[in-house]
């Protein structure tokens, strides 16, 4: 790609990252294909059910205070109104690989980070402050370029994180700018909570040290963070102050993969929950293989309701009166659909009868690259197993998804349609 060129400013402040958050993207995507819905208040749904939630609302839904993650019972009671939509998956990763394509026409990307975020490095005369804001703006007119409808929000910033944190200030379309000069002070208008990397536990670890402001945060020596993190994040004290350093491969490494689906009213029993689990274990298992990796780790989790506690009359249950059942175990380093569904029959035994399913998850740990694995003693059953399940991904990649596949997800093979996780984007013709 031919590079802008661009002027030689020496005062100029720099900055090294710009990241890319798309705004209510899933809800963007339908307003575009679908312009009776612009204007609208809008939920994309998983599923056409009662017992779901919102994975995306427009800014029209947001301003009724609907959010995402929110049961569909919570999001009529602030908005009778609301326009609902089941989720297109392809159609999303459809605009995903075009909106790539937009921003490549003006900077590398580095890296995708999920279906709605992307990173860019600025290189060179890139990272002058006014080229980085050309850049910007540049950008956000190829994405409007791709639908009309499509806005994003930009963050410029010294390092990834604080690129990352400066996209979520200002919403929808947004161009925010944080400077090393002007770090931590600018960070003080947040609270702890923003940051990526902090979640609800770690902000309760915050609180409970007395650390609720990003001014107490920021104002914590190197050895105090290092403290709070149990010494497993010295990086937080650095990004948070500006340093711009590149992660290990061993920091960038996948850790895990799996699948969670929402079952719909038919499969809301153990019995065919587990032709679920397993449909959802034959996907999950292919993708770890594209990644050419294996696990050490399996886990498998239920959300239910006691038949001693039905549904509310309303047709809602709210999540704290739902329970849940996991399982998990360790297991020598597999990949091969065949294996790690006897580990899946194995937990499943354990798993109430006397309840009713509505969501189950399927998970993989402890991946390690396939270089890194020694033949077990059984090498034959295991060389026997691992080609049986190479085989079914030629055969599935040649004439469709699930064209092949074992006879435990038979009565379930159209269920747990393929969907996009936060960290896993799949191609289209996984669909």
């Amino acid at each position: 790609m031919a590079r802008p060129l661009f002027s030689v400013l020496p005062d100029a402040p720099v900055v090294d990252w710009l990241f890319l958050d798309m705004n209510a993207y899933f809800a963007s995507v339908e307003q575009q294909v679908r312009k009776e819905l612009r204007g609208q208040p809008v939920a994309v749904v998983p599923i056409a059910a009662k017992h779901t939630c919102c994975i995306a609302v427009s800014y029209e839904a947001k301003a009724f205070g609907i959010k995402t993650g929110m049961s569909l019972e919570e999001a009529k009671a602030l908005c009778p109104q609301i326009v609902l939509v089941e989720g297109r998956p392809k159609l999303y990763v459809e605009y995903h690989q075009r909106i790539i394509a937009a921003v490549e026409n003006c900077v590398p990307v580095s890296n995708v980070i999920s279906i709605d975020e992307m990173v860019c490095q600025l290189i060179g005369r890139e990272r002058s402050l006014p080229n980085a804001r050309t850049i910007a703006l540049e950008v956000k007119a190829a994405i409007r370029e791709v639908g009309d409808w499509l806005r994003c929000s930009v963050g410029l910033a010294p390092n990834r994180l604080l690129a990352k944190l400066a996209s979520k200030m200002q919403k929808p379309d947004g161009l925010t700018v944080l400077l090393r000069e002007e770090l931590p002070a600018s960070l003080y208008r947040l609270k702890p909570s923003d940051v990526p990397g902090i979640g609800t536990r770690m902000d309760l670890r915050l609180q409970k040290r007395g650390i609720t402001t990003m001014e107490q945060l920021c104002s914590l020596s190197k050895e105090q963070m290092h403290s709070v993190w149990n010494g497993v994040q010295d990086r937080m004290w650095l990004w948070l102050h500006g340093a711009n350093f590149a992660e290990s491969d061993a920091a960038l490494q996948r850790k895990s993969i799996g699948k969670q689906h929402v079952l719909a009213p038919k499969f809301r029993s153990k019995e065919k929950a587990y032709g679920v689990a397993i449909k959802l274990l034959h996907t999950a298992a292919a993708n770890m293989r594209k990644l050419s990796m294996r696990a050490r780790r399996i886990s498998v989790s239920v959300y239910y309701w006691n038949k001693s506690d039905p549904p509310h009359s309303s047709g809602y249950t709210p999540w704290e009166d739902r329970a849940s059942w996991e399982a998990h175990r360790a297991i020598p380093a597999s990949c091969d659909t065949h294996t790690l569904q006897f580990y899946l029959g194995e937990l499943w035994e354990s798993c109430p009868s006397d309840v009713i399913p509505f969501s189950v998850s399927i998970w993989f740990y402890n991946l390690i690259p396939e270089a890194m694995h020694s033949l077990s003693l059984f090498e034959e059953a295991e060389n026997r197993n691992s080609q049986a399940s190479l085989v079914m991904d030629l055969l599935n990649k040649k004439y469709g998804v699930h064209t092949v596949y074992l006879g435990g997800m038979h009565n379930a093979r159209d269920s747990a349609p393929t969907r996009i996780a936060f960290m896993s984007i799949p191609k289209l013709d996984e669909f």
